[in-house]
Parts: C-alpha cells; sequence; structure tokens
C-alpha cells in the first residue's frame, strides 16, 4: 500500500472512534441538566440611592468653595518657625527619649530653607530624599513661603549629628533644630 492511503485509512479510523465515544454523550442530553449546589446567600435588600441629595449638597460644597466660605471656616494650627535651635527636653537623662505634659514625644528636625515657590522646595526635598534623608516639606499659606525640613529623630544627638553632616554637604551653617509636633 502507498503511504498516502495508509495515512487516510488511519485518520478515517480515529474520526469514526471519536465519533463513536463523543456522540452518545451529545445526544443523551441528561448531561446538560446536572444543577450544582451553591452556598451564595442571597442578594440582600438594599436601599434606594438618592443621587439628586448627594448631587445638591456636593453642589452648594463646590460652589462655597469658589466663593471663598470655606476657606474661612478651615483654619490650620499656628507653627512655629525657628529662628535659633529648639532647647533640649528638660528632666531628661542623658540623650533619651522624653514626652511633654501633653504626653507627647520630643521629636526633633532639621530646618533647611524656606522658598517661596513651592518648586524649589520640592526639588530640595527630592534631592534629600534621593541622598537618603527623611525630608519633608511644610507650608505657611500666610506668609507665602514652603519650608523645607529634614527629621524627625527621637534622639537630640542623632538630629545634631544630621545637621553637622548637612551643614558640610551643603556648605551652610544656618541650619536649625527644631523641635517636631505631629499636626492631627
Amino acid at each position: 500500500m502507498e503511504q498516502h492511503l495508509k495515512k487516510r485509512i488511519l485518520g478515517a479510523f480515529v474520526t469514526v472512534v471519536a465519533l463513536a465515544v463523543a456522540m452518545p454523550v451529545v445526544l443523551d442530553g441528561s448531561r446538560s441538566q446536572i444543577q450544582l449546589r451553591s452556598d451564595i446567600p442571597a442578594q440582600p435588600e438594599m436601599e434606594p440611592w438618592q443621587p439628586l441629595e448627594n448631587e445638591r449638597r456636593v453642589r452648594i460644597e463646590l460652589e462655597d468653595l469658589a466663593a471663598g466660605k470655606t476657606e474661612e471656616e478651615v483654619t490650620l494650627p499656628e507653627v512655629r518657625v525657628v529662628k535659633q535651635d529648639d532647647s533640649a527636653a528638660p528632666r531628661t537623662k542623658g540623650d533619651r527619649a522624653a514626652l511633654d505634659d501633653q504626653k507627647q514625644a520630643y521629636a526633633w528636625s532639621v530646618q533647611l530653607g524656606a522658598f517661596e515657590k513651592r518648586a524649589n522646595a520640592h526639588a530640595l526635598r527630592d534631592q534629600l530624599r534621593a541622598k537618603g534623608y527623611k525630608a519633608y516639606v511644610q507650608e505657611f499659606a500666610a506668609e507665602g513661603l514652603t519650608r523645607v525640613y529634614v527629621g524627625p529623630e527621637l534622639q537630640r544627638s542623632k538630629i545634631e549629628a544630621i545637621q553637622k553632616q548637612l551643614s558640610a554637604e551643603l556648605k551652610q551653617d544656618d541650619f536649625h533644630i527644631k523641635r517636631f509636633k505631629a499636626e492631627s
């Protein structure tokens, strides 16, 4: 027999066997009726939403914001700016962390500069972060300034070491240590 004829006979045989196996399953139809058991609970009843009320409230808030009414209501806490280094925490032995009268930890930051342009402050912050410092900015809207700080550290000796290191790196001596208080 020729090779070509053998291949055709083998293909026809495989096709007939596949049809003989698959046809009873397809024609039986009993397998399509199988019900699977589900443990999923029924969907709970939900309250109908009132989008109109929510939209009106948002619209009123946006109008107040545009008119400047909400800015008058929101007041930021007064943040003290340092002109010289803050003194160490009272009643502390050595360089231990301590709590003040309001049970807040004494933490320290180094003030590096104040910028009128926010972009300049953010650029310095990003440079310091790239060098591995914990840098952050704080905005003073009343003065129109954005200040850059490194810290906070719980031990004053650590922040003093960072102050010296930054003075050497940036070749400036007017960096001041400030007590850090978390804003809430």
